[in-house]
Parts: C-alpha cells; structure tokens; sequence
C-alpha cells in the first residue's frame, strides 16, 4: 500500500520535473531581440552573399558589412534593377537591439534552436508524466469512493 501511494508521488514530482526544467531551457534558448532595417546592396553574389550598408538605429551612422541576402526576392529588388543611378539593390535585415553588438547585423541563421526543440520536448513528456500521475492517484481515490463499498450500515 505504501509503495504504491510513493510510486504515483515519485511519477507526479518526476513529470513537474520535466515541466519545470522544460520552462527553463525554453527561455535560456530564446533569440535575441531584433529590429528590422533596410539594407542597401552594394555587390550581391548568386549564393546570396552580400556586401550591404545600413543605417544603425542606435549609433546613427551608415555602417558596411558583409550579410546573406534572400536570393529569393524578387528581381526589381536586386542590382541594378533597383536603383538604375547608383546600381545598388535592395533587402531587409536585421540588427541586434540588445548588448555590447547592439546594432551590428545578425543572421537568422546564427540562432541555434537545439535547446528549444529539447525544451519543447521535455515539455510534452512531462505533461504526459504529470498526467499518468494525476490518472492514478485518480483512479486511486475512485476506487475507494466505490458505491456499496466501505464499512456495513450499522442498523
């Protein structure tokens, strides 16, 4: 009788567990945050390498640097069909709205998800976990609220 009242205890923290450290590698593995610029193109490669300019938000100054363009977009975007004058294109990107980078651009590609997709698993399991506890300490208590069951009517 003990053991079982300890094992549905031990199933019910065990699938908690799992919820909380699931909440915690959700939030350790989230983005940074960003802002979205505009992006002008200065030499763009087939593969989508680029050479860009942009204006930092934070800083308010043109900078240059190297960015993956989306090869994508559509062909009025790209150079020179973009601006005939100076021959540049143009794309959206973004910037890094927080810490020592602040303003400098950040690829999507950069953010590693690992951890979310295990938080997202972990998650699921320790719902269910939590569930087949709560399911048998359930069935438990129902079974000892038994209609006709428990001691004789005293008469």
């Amino acid at each position: 009788m003990v053991r079982r009242w300890w094992s549905r205890w031990c199933v019910l923290v065990a699938g908690i567990a799992l919820i909380g450290m699931s909440v915690a590698l959700l939030e350790a593995s989230e983005p940074p945050e960003l802002r979205q610029i505009d992006l002008t193109v200065l030499s763009e490669e087939p593969d989508g390498r680029c050479e860009v300019r942009w204006r930092d938000p934070y800083a308010e100054r043109d900078r240059e640097g190297a960015y993956r363009c989306d090869t994508d977009r559509h062909a009025l975007l790209k150079a020179p069909d973009y601006d005939p004058q100076t021959g540049f294109g143009w794309d959206s990107g973004w910037v890094l709205a927080e810490g020592d980078r602040k303003g400098e651009l950040y690829s999507l590609d950069e953010y590693d998800d690992t951890g979310a997709n295990i938080g997202a698993y972990a998650l699921g399991l320790g719902l269910v976990v939590t569930y087949l506890g709560l399911r048998s300490a359930g069935v438990r208590l129902r079974l000892r609220r038994r209609p006709g069951g428990g001691a004789p009517a005293e008469g």
